[in-house]
């Protein structure tokens, strides 16, 4: 040791620290396989924690510098959270009006920056008066479409009522989804309530030479789904609305598409 310059022994160091991270990751993985459930998580958990410290010979100066680097791992749980905080902006629930009396009807979500929305059209009744309770307020509502054969109905904000700016939904291709994929039921009467679940099985039909989507199962619990619930994928895309119908279907979802060409009518 005596015998080595600086630079030397730094590149020693530099060796030991290879070998050392090499053995560290072999053991970890080792660990990961034997252990049992519980401590696999404990495990995983301190691994996305984990911060790696590289220590680099500046070539100017020739003198050793560290540079941190943070891997950041996201997981189910997260993208979970980040989707409902986004969709909550978007959800609308809507109530009839006689004098005083509010009384729940369904909920919708909106589709514009004006704060139009679309809903179960079963749930809307024409010549009734409506309020939707929105993030930002309550306002209340005209039905601009609601047609018999048409499982959607389009409502907005009475003229002149408000200026805000409202968050539109975004919505997935419903053509991608798949088997098994996780999805996220976003409802609630008083306050949001969310429940999450897998797809179990897609209903097609042909239209023209085109299989489609035309109703998606899932596992989510239909206690918790209303009519005018949305269902989401893990980005936060919408890729199904719940519109009353089997009622021993109660997780059955129309999907995006069928809203994606009902506003583009």
């Amino acid at each position: 040791m005596n015998d080595l310059n600086a630079q030397q022994i730094v590149l020693l160091t530099l060796l030991i620290s290879f070998i050392t991270s090499i053995a560290t990751g072999i053991t970890t993985v080792s660990l990961l396989e034997q252990a049992p459930e519980p401590v696999t998580q404990t495990i995983n958990r301190i691994v996305e924690k984990t911060v790696e410290r590289v220590v680099e010979i500046d070539k100017e100066t020739n003198e050793p510098q560290e540079t941190i680097i943070e891997t950041i791992i996201v997981n189910a749980e997260d993208l979970t959270i980040e989707a409902v905080e986004k969709n909550s902006r978007s959800l609308v629930r809507i109530y009839t009006v006689v004098g005083d009396i509010k009384t729940f009807a369904t909920l919708g979500f909106i589709v514009s920056e004006s704060g139009e929305i679309v809903t179960d059209a079963q749930r809307i009744i024409s010549g009734t008066s409506y309020v939707g309770v929105y993030e930002s307020g309550e306002f209340p509502l005209d039905i601009t479409f609601r047609e018999p054969n048409n499982p959607f109905a389009k409502m907005k904000i009475q003229d002149g009522v408000t200026e805000n700016t409202f968050n539109s939904a975004i919505f997935a291709n419903s053509q991608g989804i798949k088997l098994a994929q996780s999805v996220i039921a976003l409802s609630g009467r008083d306050s949001n309530v969310v429940s999450t679940g897998i797809i179990t099985d897609i209903e097609t039909s042909m239209e023209g030479e085109l299989e489609v989507t035309s109703l998606i199962d899932t596992s989510v619990d239909g206690n918790k789904v209303l009519s005018g619930s949305v269902l989401l994928n893990l980005q936060g895309e919408i890729i199904g609305v719940k519109i009353n119908g089997d009622p021993l279907r109660e997780v059955a979802f129309l999907p995006a598409n069928r809203v994606s060409a009902f506003l583009s009518q």
